[in-house]
């Protein structure tokens, strides 16, 4: 009996020996660990969620994994990303290749993606840096597509304003040549009216000079007073002559203004606009298609994809929630010092419930030297406050990969409800700069509105508004 049951349990053992080598021979081979592979680097300025442990792949086939990422020492540089790959994808990983960051799926995780390069350049060596191209955030096209509608529709308002402004002056002028015309005209009638009259009364009195007759023959006898009705008479045909000068100069303007087709002008100008405003209202259509018509337009596209990702993701936090408090896995949460980041309330919070067993050390900036308001009244982070904040980091940033980072929100301006929106808002967006600044693990780094706050820095009671950074460590033994 005992020699069965020694044999039992060595085959037991050798069983369970045979399990761990065949499961540490099959991670390493998800792993590539026993292939050959080359080492190479990339940079990028936003990471968008890739992290060590990765995937890259070359033009969408699995071929490595992402082995370190290097947070730069200034914020001037961009983060390193050092991954391996399979070492017979040398051959279509060129000089010219390019990577990115990618996703896997329709809201899977980030992976490193590898274009196969051109024939001409040279292959890869162990060690280079592969060209990278950034990553593309739909929230940065959505906002690019709304600036250049709101661009094309003001450029569109402008061209019908001058257009208008352009005919209404046309019309104007037309009405002034025709007024001017029809002034000369009848000023040119009634001076040559005057004239044939003076020349039929000249006549008449020439002939009675001629005859003799009467007192008017004998004063034209006079030499001079004959000579002064001849200088009238000249004076008469130069002023004819003058109105009919007039009259062809104002012809003449009124035929420029027809042979420069100003009229043909104005009508193309105004069929290019129409044709603009279709353009635009068929891009229109295209986003958002007119109320009654059955087809989906780009927009209500994009809205049903994030709301799907919106579920995607609470489904998933929720998976996520259930998990950290399995019996598997609740002892990691416990042991990294914290558990539950998010659930927390400020109570708890400010009793020092979230971190009991780990240290802060904590960095306070002022809301004015990082928030200004755009045209919409909204707080956004300034250039300064960016640099602040980078400043800031600089003590944190050997551990803040590690270990928990909260961004406390304070407020003081309006009451209790506007001030906790206003410290909410300052931390979530300081949070969001951060993460995507230096690559911080979003379930490590948290975002807490605290409404009224009091400076430790200054004397006793005096009040705060701003934000405070808060690195939780591990306490010095």
């Amino acid at each position: 009996m005992p020699m069965k049951r020694s044999i039992a349990v060595g085959v037991f053992v050798i069983g369970g020996f045979l399990l761990f080598a065949l499961g540490l021979f099959w991670i390493g081979d998800r792993r590539l660990l026993f292939s050959e592979n080359i080492e190479l680097e990339t940079q990028f300025s936003n990471l968008s969620g890739l992290k060590a442990g990765s995937k890259a792949m070359v033009s969408g086939m699995d071929a490595g994994e992402v082995l370190s990422i290097e947070v730069p020492a200034r914020p001037s540089e961009k983060f390193r990303v050092r991954f391996r790959v399979l070492d017979h994808f040398r051959q279509i990983l060129r000089a010219d290749s390019v990577a990115s960051i990618q996703v896997e799926g329709l809201v899977g995780s980030k992976v490193l993606q590898l274009d196969a390069g051109t024939d001409q350049a040279a292959p890869v060596q162990a060690g280079d840096t592969v060209p990278s191209r950034e990553p593309l955030e739909i929230g940065a096209v959505i906002q690019q597509s709304v600036e250049l509608l709101k661009k094309l529709d003001g450029a569109v308002d402008e061209v019908k304003v001058e257009v208008v402004e352009a005919v209404g002056t046309i019309n104007e002028l037309g009405n002034d040549a025709r007024t001017v015309v029809n002034m000369i005209g009848g000023e040119t009638e009634e001076i040559l009216k005057s004239g044939r009259a003076i020349a039929k009364n000249l006549d008449t009195v020439v002939d009675g000079v001629r005859t003799g007759r009467g007192l008017v023959g004998k004063l034209f006898n006079d030499e001079k007073l004959y000579d002064q009705a001849r200088n009238t008479v000249a004076q008469v045909e130069a002023t004819a002559t003058n109105a009919r000068r007039t009259s062809e100069s104002v012809q003449k303007m009124v035929a420029d203004i027809e042979s420069r087709k100003l009229g043909e002008t104005l009508q193309k100008t105004a069929t290019n606009v129409q044709q603009a405003t279709e353009q635009v209202k068929g891009i229109l259509s295209t986003l958002k298609p007119p109320a009654g018509e059955e087809r989906v337009g780009l927009i209500d596209e994009m809205r049903d994809t994030l709301h799907n990702a919106r579920e995607a993701t609470a489904d998933l936090a929720e998976n996520m929630e259930a998990l950290k408090r399995s019996f598997f896995f609740k002892g990691f949460f416990n042991r990294r010092g914290f558990f539950d980041l998010d659930a927390i309330s400020v109570q708890d919070y400010e009793a020092g419930k979230l971190a009991p067993k780990l240290d802060r050390k904590s960095v306070y900036i002022e809301g004015g030297v990082l928030f200004a308001r755009n045209a919409e009244g909204e707080e956004v982070l300034t250039a300064n406050g960016r640099k602040q904040l980078d400043e800031a980091m600089v003590p944190f940033l050997k551990q803040a990969a590690s270990t928990l980072l909260v961004v406390e929100g304070y407020a003081l301006q309006g009451g209790e409800s506007e001030q906790y929106l206003t410290a909410r808002s300052r931390a979530q967006g300081v949070r969001e700069y951060l993460i995507d600044r230096f690559g911080l693990k979003p379930n490590y780094t948290g975002a807490i509105p605290l409404g009224k706050g009091v400076d430790p820095l200054a004397a006793p009671g005096t009040p705060f508004e701003g934000i405070a950074l808060v690195l939780f460590s591990e306490k010095a033994k």
